[in-house]
Protein backbone atom coordinates (compact mmCIF):
# COMPACT_ATOMS: atom_id res chain seq x y z
CA UNK A 1 0.00 0.00 0.00
CA UNK A 2 2.55 2.05 0.70
CA UNK A 3 4.40 1.36 -2.38
CA UNK A 4 1.53 2.61 -4.41
CA UNK A 5 1.36 6.36 -2.32
CA UNK A 6 5.14 6.47 -3.05
CA UNK A 7 4.91 5.47 -6.71
CA UNK A 8 2.79 8.49 -7.21
CA UNK A 9 4.19 11.57 -6.86
CA UNK A 10 7.54 9.93 -8.32
CA UNK A 11 5.43 9.28 -11.72
CA UNK A 12 4.31 13.20 -10.98
CA UNK A 13 7.42 14.47 -10.43
CA UNK A 14 9.12 12.51 -13.29
CA UNK A 15 6.41 13.54 -15.84
CA UNK A 16 6.94 17.51 -14.75
CA UNK A 17 10.14 17.27 -15.42
CA UNK A 18 10.48 15.81 -19.01
CA UNK A 19 7.60 17.98 -19.88
CA UNK A 20 9.74 21.27 -18.41
CA UNK A 21 12.34 20.02 -20.98
CA UNK A 22 11.07 21.54 -23.74
CA UNK A 23 12.31 24.68 -24.93
CA UNK A 24 10.25 27.76 -25.68
CA UNK A 25 12.05 30.87 -26.13
CA UNK A 26 10.64 34.66 -27.83
CA UNK A 27 14.26 36.30 -28.02
CA UNK A 28 17.49 35.25 -28.34
CA UNK A 29 20.51 34.66 -25.87
CA UNK A 30 20.90 38.56 -26.53
CA UNK A 31 17.52 39.21 -25.63
CA UNK A 32 16.77 40.06 -29.14
CA UNK A 33 13.77 38.96 -31.15
CA UNK A 34 13.83 36.14 -32.80
CA UNK A 35 12.10 37.84 -35.97
CA UNK A 36 11.27 41.09 -37.18
CA UNK A 37 9.42 42.33 -40.36
CA UNK A 38 11.33 44.32 -42.37
CA UNK A 39 9.27 45.08 -45.04
CA UNK A 40 6.57 43.55 -47.48
CA UNK A 41 5.41 44.45 -50.87
CA UNK A 42 2.49 43.83 -53.39
CA UNK A 43 5.18 42.83 -56.19
CA UNK A 44 7.51 40.63 -54.90
CA UNK A 45 7.49 38.63 -58.34
CA UNK A 46 7.08 34.94 -56.22
CA UNK A 47 4.35 33.67 -58.05
CA UNK A 48 3.45 30.48 -56.04
CA UNK A 49 2.72 30.22 -52.52
CA UNK A 50 5.59 29.07 -50.32
CA UNK A 51 8.55 30.72 -48.81
CA UNK A 52 12.26 31.75 -49.89
CA UNK A 53 15.31 31.90 -47.26
CA UNK A 54 18.26 34.31 -48.33
CA UNK A 55 21.55 33.81 -45.75
CA UNK A 56 23.82 35.59 -47.59
CA UNK A 57 24.02 38.47 -50.00
CA UNK A 58 24.36 36.39 -52.84
CA UNK A 59 20.94 34.57 -52.55
CA UNK A 60 20.06 38.33 -52.82
CA UNK A 61 21.25 39.19 -56.01
CA UNK A 62 19.46 36.21 -57.04
CA UNK A 63 15.97 37.98 -56.09
CA UNK A 64 17.13 41.24 -58.02
CA UNK A 65 16.77 38.61 -61.16
CA UNK A 66 13.33 37.87 -60.87
CA UNK A 67 11.26 39.05 -63.36
CA UNK A 68 8.38 40.85 -62.43
CA UNK A 69 9.59 41.64 -58.71
CA UNK A 70 9.45 45.11 -57.95
CA UNK A 71 11.16 44.14 -54.11
CA UNK A 72 13.22 47.32 -52.87
CA UNK A 73 16.56 45.50 -52.19
CA UNK A 74 18.57 48.26 -51.00
CA UNK A 75 16.62 47.95 -47.64
CA UNK A 76 17.52 44.43 -47.41
CA UNK A 77 21.50 45.04 -48.80
CA UNK A 78 22.12 46.62 -45.24
CA UNK A 79 21.14 43.35 -43.17
CA UNK A 80 24.10 41.78 -41.16
CA UNK A 81 23.87 37.96 -42.51
CA UNK A 82 26.06 37.31 -40.15
CA UNK A 83 23.96 38.52 -37.18
CA UNK A 84 20.55 38.11 -39.38
CA UNK A 85 19.23 36.20 -41.89
CA UNK A 86 15.82 36.65 -44.54
CA UNK A 87 12.51 35.03 -44.98
CA UNK A 88 10.40 35.65 -47.97
CA UNK A 89 7.09 34.09 -47.02
CA UNK A 90 4.54 34.54 -50.07
CA UNK A 91 0.93 34.77 -51.39
CA UNK A 92 1.59 33.47 -54.95
CA UNK A 93 -0.16 35.28 -57.32
CA UNK A 94 -3.07 36.97 -57.05
CA UNK A 95 -5.62 38.83 -59.38
CA UNK A 96 -6.18 42.26 -57.63
CA UNK A 97 -4.61 44.10 -55.29
CA UNK A 98 -5.57 44.11 -51.47
CA UNK A 99 -3.10 41.42 -50.30
CA UNK A 100 -0.56 41.27 -47.92
CA UNK A 101 1.03 39.33 -45.17
CA UNK A 102 2.35 40.57 -41.56
CA UNK A 103 4.42 38.84 -39.22
CA UNK A 104 2.34 38.45 -35.53
CA UNK A 105 4.66 36.28 -33.42
CA UNK A 106 7.58 34.35 -33.35
CA UNK A 107 9.08 31.44 -31.09
CA UNK A 108 11.64 28.56 -30.73
CA UNK A 109 9.92 25.34 -29.53
CA UNK A 110 11.72 22.73 -29.44
CA UNK A 111 14.44 23.54 -32.24
CA UNK A 112 11.74 24.94 -34.24
CA UNK A 113 11.56 28.62 -35.09
CA UNK A 114 7.99 28.75 -35.81
CA UNK A 115 6.54 32.43 -36.89
CA UNK A 116 2.76 33.12 -37.16
CA UNK A 117 1.83 35.85 -39.65
CA UNK A 118 -1.63 37.35 -40.28
CA UNK A 119 -3.10 36.91 -44.20
CA UNK A 120 -4.82 40.24 -45.29
CA UNK A 121 -7.08 40.05 -47.76
CA UNK A 122 -9.47 42.50 -49.10
CA UNK A 123 -13.25 42.67 -48.27
CA UNK A 124 -15.55 41.36 -50.52
CA UNK A 125 -17.31 44.80 -51.54
CA UNK A 126 -13.39 46.63 -51.53
CA UNK A 127 -12.62 48.92 -54.00
CA UNK A 128 -9.07 47.40 -55.25
CA UNK A 129 -6.83 47.64 -58.09
CA UNK A 130 -7.29 45.18 -61.44
CA UNK A 131 -3.89 43.95 -61.91
CA UNK A 132 -2.01 40.78 -60.80
CA UNK A 133 0.56 41.04 -58.10
CA UNK A 134 2.66 38.33 -55.90
CA UNK A 135 2.21 40.07 -52.21
CA UNK A 136 5.08 39.00 -49.46
CA UNK A 137 6.62 39.95 -46.19
CA UNK A 138 10.63 40.40 -45.27
CA UNK A 139 11.23 39.06 -42.12
CA UNK A 140 14.53 38.74 -40.85
CA UNK A 141 15.05 36.08 -38.07
CA UNK A 142 18.10 35.24 -35.56
CA UNK A 143 19.79 31.88 -37.78
CA UNK A 144 20.60 30.96 -34.37
CA UNK A 145 19.33 28.13 -32.15
CA UNK A 146 16.73 26.63 -34.13
CA UNK A 147 16.66 23.50 -36.29
CA UNK A 148 13.75 24.16 -38.55
CA UNK A 149 11.90 26.51 -39.84
CA UNK A 150 7.90 26.90 -39.75
CA UNK A 151 5.90 29.15 -40.98
CA UNK A 152 1.72 29.37 -41.07
CA UNK A 153 -0.79 31.38 -40.76
CA UNK A 154 -4.87 31.35 -41.11
CA UNK A 155 -5.66 31.00 -44.86
CA UNK A 156 -1.85 30.77 -45.72
CA UNK A 157 -1.21 26.64 -44.92
CA UNK A 158 2.35 25.12 -43.34
CA UNK A 159 5.16 25.97 -44.59
CA UNK A 160 8.38 24.63 -43.78
CA UNK A 161 12.44 24.30 -44.14
CA UNK A 162 15.29 22.43 -42.43
CA UNK A 163 18.62 24.39 -41.47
Amino acid sequence: MTYRFTLLPLCVLVLSLITGCAINRSATADGAPLARQVTESDHCGLTAPGLVYVSSAGDLDKLAQLPSGNLALSMLRAIDFNEEHLVLVSLGQKTTGGYGLTLTSSEIVDDVLELAVKVRRPAADAMVTQALTTPCAVIAISPEEWEQLRVSGEGLGRFSRQR
